[in-house]
């Protein structure tokens, strides 16, 4: 059914292999430069290692985040007003989702009275005029 296909290529002949033997010159340039850098500076390049894990573990773990103060005012808003059940970001997005929805249903509810009208084989001044209306509230809309 199906046939072994066979090739004659070199298995140590690798696209990583030719990439590699194309960019050499630079490549080993670009190891000399940095090797020299780091015997002559050894002491700088710890010392941004060891910088560079602190702000990691700061920034990982949120001491650096505005957010948390902004939480933090959120629940205490909810706790004084006694609703603690639902942060008012969620009481907004949800509130956004609504709106949106009911404005899609009143943009397809637009768009079908539109069509029945342009359907019509001859249209008069009340239709232009009914068009009209349904652009501007369309328009309202967004």
């Amino acid at each position: 059914m199906f046939r072994k296909i066979r090739s004659n290529r070199d298995p140590g002949i690798t696209v990583s292999a030719e990439l590699y033997q194309e960019f050499r010159p630079y490549l080993t340039l670009i190891r000399r430069k940095t090797v020299r850098f780091l015997r002559a500076h050894p002491r700088l390049v710890f010392t941004l290692m060891v910088a560079l894990i602190i702000f990691s573990l700061l920034f990982s773990f949120g001491l650096f985040s505005s957010d948390n103060k902004l939480d933090a005012k959120a629940n205490n808003l909810h706790s004084q007003h006694g609703s603690g059940k639902n942060p008012q970001s969620i009481d907004d997005g949800l509130s956004k989702i609504s709106s949106t929805g009911a404005k899609l249903r009143k943009t397809v509810e637009i768009k079908k009275q539109v069509d029945s009208v342009l359907e019509r084989a001859e249209l008069n001044n009340m239709d232009t005029l009914f068009l009209e209306a349904k652009l501007e509230e369309l328009k309202r809309l967004r």
